[in-house]
């Protein structure tokens, strides 16, 4: 069924053009909240910077009030990034975006959001799609049972990613221990302008059926890059990313990138990037860089 009740003339609805700038002091509060190495983006912006730009135009979008009183928990399904050129520190940027088609199967809605980011010279820089579920009464995927918030502070192992030479096909490089607190989160929707109430307010949480506070889908998916980039001397290290989020993570629960090579030839490598925990799978991703030939 593609129409769904009272959204159906949302299809085709554009929000921006949003104007901004990649500034040093946004791109500097984002490494730090999503645990990347500050060494490495002075120059540039990580490519999960995507997940901020995104919001730049993504918070109009949940605001409308057309999908604001369809959504009472709004679930990220999955995200696309196509970098097609390096995020600069400086950079005068522009994102647009649209509901490219709305579909409803069982009283949720399935959005499917593309955006896309051009620079002053109108060259792209970014493309995203996204897949939301939504619903305006009982949450996608039903109801988890209330949970005890953790202290503020309290999180598992958190490293940074270091630069590691990939190995070879069917090998993984070095897991990277990942863990977020509660102040993390607060901190991380400050850099990402992902306000949603799902990450930072534990009664909201309860109520929109998750059971507590939730880490962000896209930080996540920033940690799901993190050992690829750090593999890799370019200032734009990926070319393509598809994530899916498979189920929330709590705070203070350890979790593990693991990061294998699946394909490699004089072109390109993929990669297949997994965030887990002791409850199984949170964010599975398909990564595609350029085969690094060392150069900058």
């Amino acid at each position: 069924m593609d129409v769904v009740t009272g959204l159906g003339d949302l299809a085709g609805r554009t929000y921006g053009p949003s104007r901004f700038r990649v500034s040093r002091a946004q791109v500097a509060a984002y490494v730090a909240a999503s645990g990347d190495d500050p060494e490495r983006w002075r120059a540039h912006a990580p490519p999960s910077f995507a997940g901020a730009a995104l919001f730049k135009v993504a918070t109009s979008f949940l605001r409308d009030p057309a999908v604001a009183s369809h959504a009472r928990l709004l679930i990220h399904g999955e995200q696309t990034f196509i970098w097609r050129r390096p995020w600069r520190i400086g950079d005068a940027l522009t994102i647009s975006a649209r509901i490219d088609r709305l579909r409803e199967r069982a009283g949720t809605a399935f959005v499917n959001f593309g955006a896309e980011i051009v620079d002053s010279a109108d060259r792209t820089i970014l493309s995203s799609r996204s897949l939301f579920l939504m619903s305006p009464e009982t949450p996608p995927g039903g109801t988890a049972a209330e949970r005890s918030e953790p202290p503020a502070e309290a999180r598992r192992a958190n490293a940074v990613p270091r630069a590691e030479s990939l190995p070879a096909v069917g090998e993984s490089l070095t897991p990277l221990a990942k863990s977020v607190s509660r102040t993390d989160l607060v901190r991380y929707a400050a850099a990402s302008e992902d306000f949603n109430p799902v990450h930072w307010d534990h009664l909201r949480a309860v109520e929109s059926g998750v059971g507590g506070v939730i880490c962000h889908g896209l930080l996540m998916a920033a940690w799901a890059t993190q050992p690829a980039a750090a593999s890799s001397s370019r200032p734009s290290p990926l070319a393509r990313a598809r994530f899916r989020f498979r189920r929330p993570l709590y705070p203070d629960q350890a979790a593990l990138v693991t990061t294998t090579v699946k394909d490699r030839d004089e072109r390109r490598t993929v990669l297949n990037s997994t965030v887990s925990s002791e409850a199984g799978d949170h964010v599975s991703a398909s990564i595609e860089m350029q085969t690094d030939d060392g150069g900058g």
